[in-house]
């Protein structure tokens, strides 16, 4: 008597070809009664059968050895890296970067609170505001920054805010 020596089914990914092979071995095996349609074939098969270059039969219509597999994913750059960059591409600018309307009516607004009747501003007065003010923001964010360095932390909290603001250096 001839012992066999069982092997375990191999871990991890199966390659294609171990694929179409256990797929054949388990359609081959199984009986169909005459009623069963017949089980469909495997999609790692091509319909097509390519010799020497040139295609053999099939029907023509759709290339089968063209089509992905799988769908290919959207390119996706690493965390920080598109802020990295837009950093560097805000550093450059001179633009302003709060929205001048926005800004305005918040500036009137205020101004209301302050005087009974509606002040009057020219162009270069608000311009000249909202310049200050968008100063005044890096400089608090720079040092809002620093302090979440100094906590050995990247980012920026609340308390952060409150001690840059607190500490107020003037520069």
């Amino acid at each position: 008597m001839v012992r066999r020596k069982t092997v375990a089914p191999p871990r991890g990914r199966r390659r294609s070809s171990e694929l179409r092979t256990a797929a054949g071995r388990a359609t081959a095996a199984s009986p169909r009664t005459p009623g069963t349609p017949a089980p469909p074939s495997s999609p790692h098969t091509p319909s097509d059968v390519y010799q020497g270059g040139a295609k053999v039969g099939g029907t023509g219509a759709v290339d089968d050895a063209r089509q992905p597999t799988q769908r290919s994913r959207k390119h996706r750059y690493r965390p920080g890296t598109v802020a990295l960059r837009e950093i560097r591409m805000l550093q450059k600018s001179v633009n302003l970067l709060i929205p001048t309307m926005p800004f305005v009516r918040v500036v009137r607004e205020i101004a209301g609170y302050i005087s009974k009747e509606p002040l009057r501003f020219t162009a270069e007065a608000l311009l000249a505001i909202q310049e200050a003010a968008e100063a005044e923001l890096v400089h608090l964010f720079e040092d809002a920054q620093l302090c979440a360095i100094h906590a050995k932390r990247i980012t920026l909290m609340a308390k952060d805010w409150q001690l840059a603001r607190r500490l107020g250096g003037n520069r």
